[in-house]
């Protein structure tokens, strides 16, 4: 009778820690749930309406938000493009947002943290404007699109040009800066490409009279300045020819190219080009 007692003891006991353990699991599985359905983002575009990022959204802004880099800095952003609310845990932090600069990293200002600027990576920033409501139209993005057959100087600068070698390549690097009116048509006729012409000199180094064509940027944004690449193997170069060819830059000229790979514009010696930069083109063309 005695061991009959104890054994209803231990199958009672067994089952009110089952309980307990399942109540456990469920009080915690609630706080889980009621804490995710907490956090709430919503955007305001510059000028614009607010509006509610869906849940997995929401998550992928929070999560940029809290690994943005912590950065003391000075100065005057001017309006933010976007105004970001983020609700968790029964808190509210408001920030404000500017992402569509010309160097494609975002800077983020906590309202009460004036002084304070977070930095957001360009590929975080490119995330966030894909999540992101769009902005209305600017000035440079409205008005009719003007037709282009030939692209000069007038619509596309060339402002830098970089040789260098890295693992096992030539690598090129072309920076340009396009106008409004170029940005439309671009807009719109988004398939272009490059082709970089070398010179005689290294032309008898590298055995090749130009690049392969390259697809250039998909214009974006409002993104005005972009930058096209050119690779060449350095297989067959000596250390010396390497070092020509690093410090050469020279008339080197550089080929735009439509859609059906026709030649609209010739930049030509564009080192030159990149010396006179300091003769501004009309951006507002």
């Amino acid at each position: 009778m005695k061991r009959l007692f104890l054994l209803l003891v231990l199958v009672f006991t067994l089952a009110a820690c089952m309980q307990v353990e399942k109540k456990n699991n469920e009080q915690t599985k609630e706080v889980g749930r009621v804490m995710e359905e907490a956090l709430k983002v919503s955007v305001q575009v510059k000028n614009g309406q607010e509006s509610m990022l869906d849940e997995r959204a929401a998550k992928v802004a929070a999560a940029i938000i809290k690994k943005s880099r912590k950065q003391n800095i000075t100065g005057n952003l001017g309006t933010a493009d976007y105004k970001i609310k983020v609700e968790e845990a029964g808190k509210q932090d408001i920030y404000n947002a500017w992402l569509r600069g010309e160097t494609r990293e975002g800077w983020l200002q906590k309202e009460g943290e004036e002084r304070v600027f977070y930095i957001v990576s360009k590929e975080d920033t490119a995330t966030l404007l894909s999540i992101f409501p769009k902005p209305n139209l600017t000035e440079s993005e409205e008005g009719a699109v003007i037709p282009f057959t030939k692209i000069t100087k007038q619509d596309l600068q060339i402002t830098r040009f970089h040789i260098k070698e890295t693992e096992g390549q030539l690598h090129y690097t072309v920076f340009y800066t396009i106008s409004d009116s170029l940005y439309k048509w671009l807009n719109m006729n988004n398939m272009y490409y490059f082709q970089l012409s070398f010179p005689k000199k290294v032309q008898n180094m590298i055995g090749k009279k130009e690049s392969e064509l390259v697809q250039g940027e998909v214009v974006k944004e409002n993104y005005k300045q972009y930058e096209v690449n050119f690779f060449i193997s350095t297989d067959n170069l000596s250390s010396s020819q390497l070092q020509t060819l690093q410090t050469y830059y020279d008339d080197y000229d550089l080929k735009i190219l439509n859609a059906k790979k026709e030649e609209m514009g010739l930049f030509q010696n564009i080192i030159n080009i990149v010396k006179e930069y300091g003769k501004k083109m009309d951006l507002q063309r």
